[in-house]
């Protein structure tokens, strides 16, 4: 009988123990993200005949995704690397507090005359959409560009370097970093989670990274032509640079490593001075580099030999 009872008595304490244990071993949930509209329509079209006539803020070059927030990123590439390569910012709204954000980036563009802002919510799953307005808006309304290069607002660029690689592949059809023999992301707590209603497809031959690409002006219009007819994903590099200019094209993509979308390990000019772009480099990074760059740079186009042998510590092992 006491036996029985010290049983019955340890049966709350197990129950608790055992659900504290599976609560332990249970997942979080997968981060947050809106792939709902994917379901209404994967035409490229649909979207961008809805949206094109409520651009808000109207500028005169198209390069360069950004975010509603990112003031202090727009604000530092103005001040460095944009003074030598025109750049356009593109956006959507913020979901939330869009007004007050709205009124900060419309007197931003008042003052610099250098934002899109379009229509739609802005996060992460939506960059297909951005990229292709960049690339509409490029062809309207700046068809003589030779190339169009597509990068984010946490890139650093070196604009000497982005012309020599420009040089050095002058009739590329789509240049960058060269991504090979990959697949899709179907694990949803990945950044990069495409759901397999979105795409079939688990193997990508060979992609660019949209860290930062160059696309010939001579192809804008087609890739963006074909693109109405190629049913979108979220991941906007695999979509435009494989599923459209690869696949569908049948573009050749070129390989750059200096079009990099890694850094180096040590936050020292000559260390970035090989490279065309750099990922993930805060503004704080951008202010402390520049000013050595440009010293580099200028030292450059005087025809002099600058961080002679750095080149070796660019290579991907260096990097990160």
């Amino acid at each position: 009988m006491l036996l029985l009872t010290s049983m019955l008595a340890a049966l709350p304490a197990g129950w608790w123990l055992a659900r504290t244990v599976s609560r332990g071993l249970m997942l979080p949930a997968p981060p947050p993200r809106d792939l709902t509209h994917y379901m209404r329509t994967k035409s490229l079209r649909d979207y961008l005949l809805d949206m094109w006539f409520k651009n808000l803020l109207v500028a005169q070059l198209a390069q360069l995704t950004s975010a509603p927030m990112h003031f202090d990123y727009r604000n530092v590439i103005r001040k460095t690397w944009a003074k030598y390569q025109p750049t356009l910012f593109i956006m959507g709204l913020h979901r939330t507090h869009s007004e007050s954000i709205l009124g900060g980036n419309y007197l931003e563009s008042k003052q610099f005359n250098d934002i899109l802002v379009f229509d739609f919510y802005d996060q992460y799953q939506n960059l297909t959409l951005k990229t292709a307005l960049m690339l509409k808006w490029a062809s309207e309304k700046c068809p003589q560009a030779k190339f169009l290069f597509k990068t984010d607002d946490d890139v650093l660029v070196n604009p000497w370097m982005l012309q020599r690689v420009i040089k050095d592949h002058p009739r590329a059809q789509l240049l960058g970093y060269s991504i090979n023999k990959t697949k899709l992301h179907r694990d949803e707590y990945n950044k990069y989670y495409v759901p397999r209603w979105l795409a079939r497809d688990d193997f990508i031959p060979q992609y660019l990274s949209g860290t930062g690409y160059l696309i010939n002006g001579a192809y804008i219009k087609k890739i963006l032509q074909t693109a109405y007819l190629v049913p979108m994903v979220n991941v906007e590099d695999v979509y435009i640079t494989y599923l459209v200019a690869k696949k569908t094209l049948n573009l050749t993509l070129t390989h750059d490593r200096r079009v990099s979308p890694m850094r180096p390990w040590v936050t020292f000019s000559c260390l970035y001075w090989h490279l065309a772009a750099a990922h993930s480099v805060r503004p704080s990074e951008i202010l402390k580099i520049w000013p050595s760059l440009k010293i580099i740079g200028k030292e450059y186009n005087r025809k002099k030999k600058v961080c002679f042998g750095y080149e070796f510590f660019n290579k991907d092992i260096f990097l990160y």
